[in-house]
Parts: C-alpha cells; structure tokens; sequence
C-alpha cells in the first residue's frame, strides 16, 4: 500500500486534478486529503477499504481521510476521470464547525468508510463537477466546491462503502503486506493459487493468512478471487464476442453452470442478459 504524498498547489487551497488518457491504473493508496473521483470515461474494477466493486462513466465516489482506494480500468480507448483533493483545514481552521457546515461535517464524517450517491445527487454532482473543473481558480472556485458538498450533502440515500467492520492498521505507511498480496492475485488469477502460495508471498502462516485477509477485506481469499474473476468476466463480456463458456474458463471456472450461478448471484442477471444489457 502507498502513502501517497499530494503536492500542494501554491495558488489554491485545494487539488483539482483531471486525468485524460487510455488508462486509469491508480494503485492501492491513501493519503490524508478528502477525495471526491468523477469517473467521466471508462470502466473497471475498484477496492475501498474493504468493498470490491465494478465503476462506469458517471460514476461519483467520495474519500474520507486515509481510507484505502484502489481503481483499476478495463480495457478503454480512452479514460477520463475529475479528481477534487482537500484537506480538512483547506478551506480555513474550523470552517466546517460552523453551524451552517453542520451537513456537510457528516457528510465528510461518514466518508471515513467511503461514499457512493443516488441516481439524482450522482447526477447533479458530476454536473458540479463540471462546473468546478471550468472555473478558475479564485473565490468562484472556492464557492463551487462548497455548493458540491451541500449538493452531496443533501442526498439521505447515499451509502458508505467500506463495511462497519473495516479498521484502517495504525501504520498503513509501512503495512506493503496486503499491496504484495493483491499485486500476485492480479498476475496469477487465472491459475489456481493455494493458500499456501499466498501465505507465503504474504509471510503468513496459511491460517494467519485467512484471519488477516478477513480483517482486512471483510472476505475469504477465496471469495475475493471469486468477485476478482466475475469482474474480469463481466469485462469480457462487454469487450469480446467470445461466448460465456470460453470466457468462463477463461477467467478460471471449471463448471459453467457454477459459473452462471454465481454471476447471477453477484450481478442479478445471467451474463447473457448482462451482455445485451
């Protein structure tokens, strides 16, 4: 895992960073800023905290302080992603003490374990966020910002991401285990990997393993290859005309029809109806 170590920018109180390219690959990573991500182009898999989800075009997640996060794109011609970064202080020490910030301090409090919004908040945030991002920097700026979190702040829908059960460890700086971890699962999740294997990438007894990988991600190892392989799976699905039988052998399942199950399961569609969807 990286502490990632956000330069500040001498003519704002806040980052305002618009990543344009084919790729969106951004590591296993926290740092001490509140991060607000508009996905604007492209699809893929996300890790924060400890949830395992899929991310597309229009996508709006917020980030409290030191949580965990992780995106890692599909195959795309192009992504495109608006990334606002601030400190708690950005906007002046006790701004969102003030009585008028009563909504927007929850808000930031309950991105402590990550934030996704309903359909009608998502829209009009990434609409703010398009504002913002076309506004230079001075007071207007400064203003936009403030409008985005009351309009977040006003959604009683929204749900945090991370389970209750995730804990931060007290040093993520020097905690590199679980970044070795999935670095392997992502180079060797097409192949059968025993415990044993992973324990030892990890340091780990195999039963110590199953015990941090739980505390950790709120799942077995075993389910966390499962959802890693439905997610690429559900890739393959939308970027090759290969069928669902090949793609699930592919993707590392020895039975199609446990396959199907547990794509139903996870995606409450058959991948068929996924695929025409």
């Amino acid at each position: 895992m990286i502490y990632e170590k956000i330069t500040a920018d001498e003519q704002a109180s806040f980052r305002c960073l618009e990543w344009i390219d084919k790729d969106f690959d951004c590591p296993h990573h926290f740092h001490p800023e509140v991060e607000i991500t508009h996905i604007v182009a492209s699809r893929g898999e996300r890790l924060v905290g400890d949830r395992f989800d899929n991310y597309e075009p229009g996508d709006l997640a917020m980030f409290g302080p030191l949580l965990p996060h992780r995106y890692k794109n599909w195959k795309c011609r192009k992504s495109h992603s608006r990334v606002v970064q601030f400190r708690l202080d950005a906007l002046g020490h006790g701004f969102f003490e003030l009585p008028e910030c009563r909504a927007i301090r929850q808000l930031i409090h309950d991105s402590s374990r990550g934030l996704c919004f309903s359909d009608a908040v998502r829209k009009d945030g990434c609409r703010m966020m398009t504002r913002l991002f076309k506004t230079p920097v001075g007071p207007q700026r400064i203003s936009r910002l403030v409008e985005l979190m009351d309009i977040l702040s006003s959604d009683t829908e929204r749900e945090q991401m991370a389970s209750h059960d995730f804990m931060a460890t007290e040093n993520l700086e020097s905690d590199k285990r679980l970044e070795r971890i999935l670095s392997y699962i992502d180079a060797h999740w097409q192949e059968t990997i025993p415990l044993a294997e992973i324990a030892k990438v990890a340091g780990l007894h195999p039963q110590s393993l199953s015990r941090y990988f739980r505390r950790r991600l709120g799942r077995t190892f075993q389910d966390y290859v499962i959802e890693l392989r439905l997610s690429r799976a559900a890739r393959d699905l939308l970027e090759s005309k290969r069928t669902v039988s090949d793609i699930a052998f592919h993707c590392g399942f020895n039975n199609l029809a446990n396959f199907n199950r547990l794509f139903l399961a996870r995606y409450q569609m058959s991948p068929r109806q996924y695929r025409s969807r």
